[in-house]
């Protein structure tokens, strides 16, 4: 006969790099749980750290702190009841790993280690268990696959990604008997990745309580922001997701093993939503991801002042949407928001015309500083007639840009916000060191289709009819950067002209960096996705022109700043795809020639 468990899942307020703050903060949780006769408590991946430390994992100093920590709570947990599920750091010899530890009145259990490690983790984590660890003057034994028997419960431990193994952990343990499975993750969270996260959860908790535990509040958002729902499921069905801590109470049932198979087509767009059912959910992601991203950097340096450049274009539109919806979420004063159009002498006059009517249809100021002089005497003092439009007259433009506004930030104690996208990055489409550079780079996961998209939903939802004219305007102008001036009037410069159409380019983005695929594998797919648009010539074409461009722009991309990922799609040297500098292009396109 099975009793009732009662099961809290909870995120602890952490400070990052701090145990002994964070482990206060799990004490405190510890104490209510007990006096709420809780059963089992689920922490989420390294609580005690935070999950977003890289290299700082391997100081010394915080490894001793995490250890001092540990043995507290195991001291603090002797004269409790509930069962702690703690994911920390963990040494033995020369390597770290990342560990759930199973604490029950003093002792520690058990411990499982997680193996299928993140791609940054690798640099830091390893993945080759252990027979043990030693931990207060005892060797713990590591059993990463078989249930731990407890309180009736038999306990399964899936950490972060080990559930994105090609077989789930969580799979392993129901085939040993588990019926209760935790899984503390630090998930970064995309658009549609909590949507995602939950289907999942649905399909692993066939016949089993299944306990998903997102990080503590306030991790990093240097590159991206962090799932937070807690999640307690029962036998496929989601309890609750939505209340922090969250708590619920079962009855233990037994595991049956259940599997599924999935095929996914061809498309042009498999990066965004399928079906008009998710639509809705999609943008709203892609604004809460940008805002929250922003205003924890924002809140972490204690600043509230950002200055953007609005040059009209898609990009600083993102840009601007994104900051005025984190600003209205959060109450914050719309006169911190710095508007800057900065024309020269390629700015036409339709996108100088739309900076200015986007501003006053959010009821936002907007500061024109003309920048032609400044950089006519700049080309002067290099010995540049100031009428050969070569790329050192274009690239002038783009750094006298990004000198005003680092300045006018530096004077208002403000943060540069980025406006360059996913696109630009992997072509290496930016001025090194110019539109290049900011300080929170916030449209750094999103291509230009991924832009499109979003501010055309924008669009038809708005009841502002001035933002509606505006933003339909900057949807029809052609994507430049602007840098020339053949024509006072109309756009001279076309991007797509230049590096191709972004349709096929951002094609290629997310078959390289989502899917891995080489560059035959993506042609490949690309005729079948685009055979209504292209032929095999003119894909080919611009498949060499976009290897080409990625290998040789690498060290704009080395040299990226901090920006949340909100896709998913990262190029940070931090986190997302990383090649040397120097590399040759002639390993894509030999590829490309079979």
């Amino acid at each position: 006969m099975y009793n009732n468990i009662k099961i809290l899942s909870a995120n602890s307020k952490l400070k990052l790099a701090d145990p002994t703050y964070n482990k206060e903060k799990i004490k405190e949780i510890f104490k209510k749980a007990d006096e709420e006769k809780i059963d089992l408590i689920s922490l989420g991946e390294l609580s005690l750290t935070g999950a977003s430390l890289y290299d700082l994992y391997r100081e010394d100093v915080l490894i001793g702190e995490v250890y001092k920590a540990i043995e507290d709570l195991l001291d603090f947990s002797k004269n409790l009841s509930p069962i702690l599920a703690l994911t920390s750091i963990l040494k033995k010899g020369a390597n770290l790993y990342n560990a759930c530890l199973i604490i029950y009145r003093g002792e520690i259990l058990d411990i499982f280690v997680k193996e299928n490690l993140k791609k940054y983790e690798k640099m830091v984590f390893s993945n080759t268990i252990p027979e043990y660890f030693r931990i207060n003057s005892r060797d713990i034994k590591v059993n990463n696959n078989i249930p731990l028997e407890i309180k009736d419960i038999k306990l399964g431990i899936s950490i972060g990604e080990d559930e994105k193994s090609p077989i789930p952990r969580s799979l392993i343990f129901k085939q040993g008997g588990a019926n209760v499975i935790l899984n503390p993750h630090a998930y970064e969270r995309y658009i549609l990745s909590e949507e995602n996260h939950k289907e999942a959860i649905r399909y692993l908790s066939k016949d089993i309580i299944y306990i998903s535990t997102p990080p503590g509040v306030d991790e990093s958002s240097t590159d991206f922001v962090y799932q937070t729902n807690n999640i307690i499921a029962d036998n496929g069905k989601i309890i609750d997701k939505s209340k922090d801590p969250l708590t619920g109470i079962f009855r233990i049932r037994s595991s049956k093993e259940d599997w599924s198979k999935t095929y996914k087509d061809i498309e042009k767009f498999p990066y965004l939503p399928k079906d008009n059912s998710h639509i809705e959910e999609y943008i709203k992601d892609a604004f809460e991801i940008a805002a929250e991203g922003l205003m924890t950097r924002l809140r972490k340096i204690h600043i509230k002042d950002v200055y953007l450049g609005l040059s009209g274009g898609l990009d600083s539109t993102m840009a601007l949407l994104f900051i005025y919806y984190g600003f209205e979420k959060y109450g914050i004063s719309k006169d911190h928001i710095h508007l800057i159009t900065m024309p020269a002498f390629g700015t036409s006059k339709r996108t100088k015309s739309n900076a200015h009517l986007l501003a006053a249809a959010l009821g936002l100021s907007l500061k024109e500083i003309d920048i032609s002089e400044a950089v006519r005497i700049h080309l002067r003092d290099l010995g540049h007639d100031g009428k050969s439009q070569d790329i050192t007259y274009e690239n002038a433009q783009a750094r006298e840009r990004t000198q005003v506004l680092f300045d006018l930030a530096n004077k208002g104690s403000g943060l540069v916000i980025g406006t360059g996208d996913l696109s630009e990055a992997m072509q290496g489409f930016a001025t090194y060191n110019g539109d290049h550079m900011s300080n929170y780079a916030i449209n750094s996961s999103l291509t230009k289709t991924h832009l499109r998209y979003i501010i055309g939903k924008v669009l038809e939802k708005t009841s502002n009819k001035d933002l509606k004219i505006v933003l339909e305007d900057i949807l029809a102008t052609p994507i430049s950067p602007e840098l020339k001036n053949e024509s006072s009037d109309g756009i001279s410069q076309r991007t797509e002209d230049i590096i191709g159409p972004y349709e096929l380019i951002d094609f290629f983005i997310y078959q390289q960096l989502k899917n891995k695929y080489s560059p035959k594998e993506i042609f490949y797919r690309a005729k079948i996705a685009f055979e209504d648009s292209y032929d095999e010539k003119t894909i080919e074409k611009w498949l060499r022109s976009y290897y080409k461009r990625f290998v040789a722009s690498q060290f704009k991309r080395s040299a990226s700043v901090d920006g949340v990922s909100i896709t998913g799609l990262s190029y940070s040297p931090r986190t997302g795809y990383k090649i040397p500098s120097d590399l040759s292009s002639e390993i894509y396109l030999g590829d490309i020639s079979e």
